[in-house]
């Protein structure tokens, strides 16, 4: 089973796998952050095995329209197994991955967390508010004279927010430290 929705969508989905699976299953996400669902998935029947997941692949457009047989090829794709969540689960999920292209990764749930306030939510979170600073200062007819560079500089700020709200309401200890060492510089 692969919990593919945004972070806290992943979550309600999570408290209704009991009523809408009844055989034993390995159960997945692909949330891009890691702690809240794995500390949620603590509570589970017995009969599921969850190993977090996170595809470090994507577009900018969702939704099957936009769907490439190449997203997740050469990408990483991290699993975070914990407790008895390990062996035959997180094999079965990397086979998984492979088949779809990527390369399956071990990370632990709070590294993971940690590293990609860093390496994604900063980035989304910076990109964003040099957008809306930009937008706000220039307005639509001073936005229509920029160049490729603003549009390369800011291309994440296009992406939806509702994802973000999430990420950033399941990971706010993490991206707030990783926001006070990009002001400190």
């Amino acid at each position: 089973v692969v919990l593919a929705a945004p972070a806290r969508q992943n979550l309600a989905l999570l408290e209704e796998l009991e009523e809408n699976v009844r055989q034993a299953a390995v159960v997945t996400d692909t949330s891009s952050t890691k702690r809240a669902i794995v500390a949620a998935a603590r509570n589970l029947p017995a009969r599921f095995t969850f190993v977090g997941g996170h595809p470090l692949a994507g577009a900018a457009k969702g939704g099957i329209e936009h769907a490439r047989p190449d997203l997740f090829r050469g990408r990483p794709w991290l699993l975070t197994p914990t407790g008895e969540a390990g062996g035959e689960a997180v094999e079965k999920l990397s086979a998984f991955v492979r088949a779809l292209g990527g390369e399956p990764r071990i990370i632990d749930v709070d590294a993971h967390d940690r590293v990609l306030a860093f390496l994604s939510h900063l980035p989304q979170l910076t990109a964003s508010a040099l957008m809306q600073v930009v937008g706000d200062a220039a307005g639509e007819s001073g936005l229509a004279l920029a160049g490729r560079g603003l549009a390369d500089t800011t291309r994440l700020a296009s992406s939806p927010a509702d994802i973000w709200r999430d990420i950033v309401a399941t990971n706010a200890d993490e991206i707030g430290p990783a926001l006070d060492a990009l002001i400190a510089v």
